[in-house]
């Protein structure tokens, strides 16, 4: 077979395109990012980013910063301003590290990514590059490209195509692949600016949900001093009539109280629900909006796709770098489809009981939420903070009833080394397989056998403990965890070490027992071997 032109061509240059652009750089693989706009979006449209896919590529080392605003917590009220819930989004009691989900201004975002994705010799980014058609033939893919700059049209091969190229999809509509459709249209309207000082209204939360069946608006104090408002269309509503400032100020000013606001955009959103009915078609594979579409309020559409560019690419590195038999690329969808469908499905919910437009409703609905978060709280109501599982793939865990997210999204445990330098599990593991012990003091020598398999997988194995006994396994590091979480950890899940996968989620929970590590070792890569077929 011919050499390709590149290993990997991304379509679509968004937060999506964006952050799979890092980790192909990080992972040194050859790519093509294209897409057919030019520079970054002015104004702002995705609002939110969550930790989990900060901690993604945080592995990339960005040189700037970017201003993010953590969200505290986020107010339900009715039409009365009274307390239905507060949905709490931080929670520090058990850890010392927790999960968050931020605010962030999205024309920052897209710059400081685009900034950092250039730094790589392996990625070639093309903008006013647009794809026109596509065609696999002997595991080949041939992308016919229109240089919109010139009209110029270029055939370019890959191994692997990516599309992130959002709702409307080429890549998607190309491969003929149908989206199903959930049936929850809404419209509202989207008002974004900025203010001279915090609304009064965020003394305690970061965002307020006023589900007021005359009118639903969601208020939400952003980064850098941003606001947004989402003003819930009602029957009559014109959309050219209700962008004028003098009618929507009319909804909003309660709530801008004395600040000095500035609006520099309005827009009528209908916001959708669908899925495609393929994400991978071959070689080729669809990501973020191109795969799935969500409506806002859970704040998880971006995230769900930059989940899917971790769990794609760690994926098609270790098929590349010929670790891994090229069948493991089937788990990309088994396990990404369930986990991103779940959450479509919470956002719709959530959805509909925002906008409630009817009074009985509306009121029966804050009958029960109020009791249904008096006794359970509000984890079935925002499953990505409360831990979703995988669908079928990599992986041993079972379906947990009422998780909570570190079940199955492992945490950063920070530590000390030896040689007194603080750092993190993140830093220590990378993209790769590892196993943390707690406090492990049985034998440490590994077989030859084992340690083979583990260069091969550049396995990592952390042990948190006092104790700085060695092993003969070069990529053992024995360390000091600084605020006992893992302990924590392991008494809550009644377990001794915790099997990690490259993307931080857990692959299984390890009760060592009086096992030594070479028969710890052992079990573990049997499990992955049953799991994945490693070259």
């Amino acid at each position: 077979m011919t050499d390709p032109d590149y290993d990997v061509i991304v379509t679509g240059f968004g937060p999506v395109g964006e952050t799979c652009a890092n980790l192909l750089g990080y992972y040194g693989i050859k790519s093509l990012i294209i897409d057919k706009d030019q520079g970054v979006f002015p104004l702002p449209r995705a609002i939110t980013w969550d930790k989990e896919c900060e901690r993604a590529i945080s592995v990339c080392k960005f040189s700037n910063e970017l201003d993010l605003r953590i969200i505290r917590a986020a107010d339900h009220i009715d039409s009365n301003e009274k307390l239905i819930f507060r949905a709490q989004l931080i929670e520090k009691e058990k850890y010392k590290y927790f999960h968050s989900m931020s605010f962030m201004y999205q024309p920052e975002f897209d710059r400081v990514h685009r900034e950092n994705a250039l730094k790589y010799k392996t990625n070639i980014i093309k903008e006013g590059w647009e794809l026109i058609d596509y065609r696999q033939e002997n595991r080949l893919i041939t992308c016919i490209v229109k240089d919109l700059n010139n009209n110029e049209i270029k055939n370019i091969t890959t191994k692997y195509l990516i599309g992130s190229d959002g709702a409307s999809s080429s890549v998607r509509k190309i491969s003929k692949i149908e989206l199903q459709d959930y049936n929850c249209d809404q419209t509202w309207m989207v008002v974004d600016g900025y203010n001279d000082k915090q609304f009064e209204c965020f003394a305690e939360v970061d965002a307020i949900q006023f589900c007021n069946p005359k009118r639903p608006i969601t208020i939400i104090q952003g980064a850098k001093n941003r606001f947004r408002f989402e003003i819930g269309f009602m029957p009559g509503d014109k959309e050219e009539e209700i962008q004028k400032e003098e009618v929507f100020t009319e909804y909003v000013n309660r709530w801008i109280g004395d600040s000095n606001v500035t609006y520099d955009r309005k827009a009528v959103y209908s916001f959708h629900s669908a899925s495609a009915k393929q994400w991978r078609k071959d070689n080729m594979f669809l990501l973020g909006d191109a795969a799935h579409q969500m409506p806002p309020f859970m704040g998880q559409g971006l995230n769900s796709g930059c989940r899917d560019a971790e769990n794609l690419l760690w994926k098609i590195n270790g098929v590349l770098n010929g670790t891994f038999d090229e069948s493991i690329l089937d788990t990309y969808e088994s396990e990404r489809k369930p986990h991103a469908e779940r959450i479509m499905q919470a956002a719709i919910n959530m959805g509909n009981i925002i906008n409630a437009k009817s009074y009985i409703i509306a009121f029966l609905r804050n009958i029960f939420l109020r009791l249904a978060t008096a006794l359970s709280g509000t984890g079935n109501l925002f499953p990505a903070f409360a831990g979703i599982r995988l669908g079928e793939g990599i992986h041993n865990m079972p379906d947990i009833k009422n998780p909570s997210i570190e079940a199955y999204y492992f945490n950063n445990i920070d530590v000390k080394l030896r040689d007194g330098r603080n750092q993190d599990t993140d830093q220590l593991l990378k993209k790769n397989f590892g196993l943390i012990l707690n406090n492990f003091t049985n034998t440490k020598s590994i077989s030859e056998s084992n340690i083979e398999l583990l260069r091969k997988l550049n396995f990592k194995i952390i042990n948190l403990t006092e104790s700085y006994e060695d092993s003969n396994y070069e990529h053992y590091i024995h360390c000091k965890d600084l605020y006992n979480d893992f302990d924590t950890y392991c008494k809550k899940f009644n377990c001794d070490a915790v099997f990690l996968r490259p993307d931080r989620y857990v692959f299984d929970r390890i009760k060592t027992q009086d096992q030594n590590l070479d028969a710890v070792i052992s079990k573990v890569l049997n499990q992955l071997k049953e799991k994945i077929r490693i070259n």
